[in-house]
């Protein structure tokens, strides 16, 4: 969040956890933490046998219908639940983690990724958006490392984040502002496309309320970073 940097600097704020090579996000809280466990929507998890271990962890559809489809969200870079490892934060290379997923139905066109740290919610109100992809080909079952404006998948577009960075920006937590909370949450789409905001960062929210008839099912992995 270089952008907002500058301006909160001059009034002495430390504002919602950024990426590129800036160290200005929210301070984790007691309160923060409550309003993040209350606010996700997890249901479930599972662990899935990798060279790193992964969990599952799948939400609630967005319909009856698509509550019997598994939608199974892992990664190999992360546990879920767990730290993120360095390298994916700004004061590692920054990397995009690996993210792969397993989920069967006729009806999928496309998928969505939104990744968010909820622990911004104390401090601006809301979560703050570290990376979104669209139309992402029903077909495609992995985003692997560091593919972020390297390697996605053809035809997936990664839109704007809260850095005003039209890609993956890390955790980037200030030092001594705690843990924070990142929930990288993935949706089967029953269309191959949709319109993305090239302007504003897309928040989860304001996602689901847009398009919330198209989501088939949804899934959530997340991991924690503290400043080091």
């Amino acid at each position: 969040m270089r952008h907002l940097f500058l301006l909160l600097s001059i009034s002495l704020v430390t504002v919602a956890c950024g990426g590129g090579n800036s160290k200005n996000s929210p301070s984790a809280s007691s309160a923060s933490l409550t309003q993040v466990s209350s606010s996700a929507t997890i249901k479930s998890s599972s662990s899935v046998s990798s060279s790193i271990s992964s969990s599952v962890v799948s939400s609630v559809p967005q319909s009856s219908a698509a509550s019997s489809i598994p939608f199974a969200f892992t990664s190999n870079s992360f546990v879920s639940g767990g730290v993120i490892p360095i390298k994916h934060s700004c004061s590692g290379t920054e990397v995009s983690p690996h993210l792969q997923w397993d989920i069967t139905s006729p009806d999928i066109k496309s998928f969505a990724l939104i990744m968010e740290d909820y622990d911004a919610i104390a401090l601006i109100g809301r979560p703050y958006v570290h990376w979104v992809v669209y139309n992402i080909p029903a077909d495609t079952r992995v985003i692997e490392e560091g593919a972020t404006n390297l390697a996605m998948p053809l035809g997936s577009v990664e839109g704007i984040n809260d850095d005003e960075l039209t890609r993956y920006s890390g955790p980037c937590p200030p030092e001594g502002t705690g843990t924070h909370h990142y929930f990288f949450t993935l949706y089967a789409l029953n269309r191959a496309s949709v319109s993305i905001d090239a302007v504003h960062a897309t928040k989860r929210s304001d996602f689901e309320n847009q398009y919330g008839s198209a989501i088939i099912q949804k899934a959530e992995i997340s991991g924690s970073y503290v400043y080091k």
